[in-house]
Formats: structure tokens, sequence, C-alpha cells
């Protein structure tokens, strides 16, 4: 269904809008058919995976960064209220170590959106996780301060481990293929063990393509912003090291919503899932 909408305020979605899905979606479609056919759920549990959506910005020539890999100029005050409003609906959020090295994520709540996640999430501020299969993560990073009960570090299983990380982040470890983190384990981990059921990805653009070229992806809410960058060296939102998304059959997006504001577009896409 398509709905365009003129914001005349600061504020692009009411928490009724955005209503996330909490029970989590299937991982695994083998183990559900064959706990389908002998139904039998309970020796054959289903994996499960959180709900997860894509908060990105964009310049009007897709790129997703202006000086020195830096998202400067892009974003308006709307957009970064969207980001906070995103942020409060989900139980995690999650980043490359990419953007740690050069972006300030600290996913903090303010003040004026604790009582309405209240509501809805046992804890006051969603959980900050950062994904590197290297390790290679900034120490004097503020993304450090919430402390360890709100920090998450996920590495790959050869990666370099600094003794400070363990005073800053709960650590966990996962196997490594063609350099790159089972993203499989790591959800299934997410949710069975953290459960977190509603994850918010903050990029960066490695991340994004690693999770929807595995069919990790299910929302992307993408602001159009009214600027042109222009830079060869400057990353889109999405990009991995081949044409296309390794070859396979492209993901296919339904429009959900469009808000605009003073030339800028809010854009909320559904991922239509792969037959």
């Amino acid at each position: 269904m398509y709905n365009a909408f003129y914001s005349s305020h600061d504020r692009i979605y009411s928490f009724e809008e955005l209503a996330f899905p909490i029970d989590g979606v299937e991982l695994d479609s083998k183990l559900v058919e064959d706990a389908e056919i002998n139904h039998d759920h309970s020796t054959n549990p289903i994996a499960k995976r959180p709900y997860i959506f894509f908060n990105m910005v964009s310049s009007v020539d897709g790129k997703a960064t202006t000086y020195a890999e830096k998202l400067t100029g892009l974003g308006s005050r709307p957009d970064r209220n969207l980001m906070k409003r995103l942020r409060s609906q989900v139980d995690a959020v999650l980043a490359g170590g990419s953007t740690l090295r050069h972006d300030a994520f600290i996913p903090t709540l303010p003040p004026e959106l604790l009582e309405e996640r209240q509501k809805h999430f046992e804890h006051p501020q969603p959980l900050g996780i950062v994904i590197s299969s290297s390790g290679d993560l900034p120490e004097d990073h503020r993304f450090w301060n919430a402390g360890k009960d709100l920090r998450i570090v996920l590495l790959g299983e050869n990666a370099s481990l600094e003794p400070w990380l363990y005073e800053k982040a709960q650590v966990f470890r996962f196997p490594v293929q063609n350099q790159q983190i089972d993203l499989k384990q790591v959800l299934s981990m997410l949710y069975a063990k953290l459960g977190i059921k509603r994850l918010l990805v903050e990029g960066g653009a490695t991340l994004n393509y690693a999770l929807v070229s595995q069919g990790f992806a299910d929302e992307l809410f993408l602001t159009l912003s009214p600027h042109i960058v222009g830079g060869v060296k400057n990353t889109s939102i999405i990009a991995g090291a081949d044409y296309g998304l390794g070859g396979g059959e492209l993901p296919k997006l339904k429009l959900r919503s469009l808000y605009h504001h003073d030339s800028e577009l809010f854009l909320r896409y559904q991922f239509e899932r792969l037959l």
C-alpha cells in the first residue's frame, strides 16, 4: 500500500505507525519444513533471528558519505529525529567496525523518548552492538561510555582482542568464512541468548551488503537528502566486492510509505521474500 504524506513537523512516523513484529523471523527454512512435516516443534525447535531493518541516508546521486568518509552534510534535523525514534523501538542497534571508526555511533536515547519506550520495553535503552572480523576498534570512542551492560562486541574467531574490550563490553566470537563472520550464527545467538527480537542496523555499506545478500533483511528506511556528492571514492549505503549481490537474484522492495519535508524524502521499504 502506497501512502504519501507531507510532514509539517520534525517528527517522522508515530510509534503506532512503526509497530515492528516482536516474534522474530524464521532463520532456517529447511528446519521449519522438517518440523511441519513431523508435526513436532518440541524436538525440532524452529531457529529464529531478529526482525531486521536498516536506517540509512543518501544523497540524490546515491552517496552515503561526503567528506573523508564522513556523514557530514547529509542528515537534517527530521532525519536525526527519525533515527532516534527508530532506535527507541528496538532491542538493539547494530553497526560495523568501520562505522565506529569513522562516525559518532552512540545509540543512546534522549530523555523525551524514554517514557514511550518503557511502555513496550523492559530496558530503557537499546543495546549497542558492533561487529568486526578484525577487532580493530577505537578505544577512545564515546560508544563505550554507556557501560558493559549496554555494549556488545561480535568478533571473528581469530580477531585480535585487546584486554580493554572486556572491560568495556560483552564480547562474543564467531567462525569466519572468506573473511566474513558467520551471520547466521550471530543472528541466532542474538535472538536466542540475548532476547533481541527487533534489530536496527545503521551500516556501514559492507555490513549492509552482507546482511541483504544473505537474505537477512526485512525493511529499509531510506532518507534521500537533496544534495549531490559526486565523489568516486564516496561509498553508497550498500557495497560489496562484486557485481550485484554476489550474482544472486536481486531482492525486490515494496514501498510502504513516503514522507517529504523541505525537499527531503523519507522512504520506508519492505523486502519481499524470494521464493
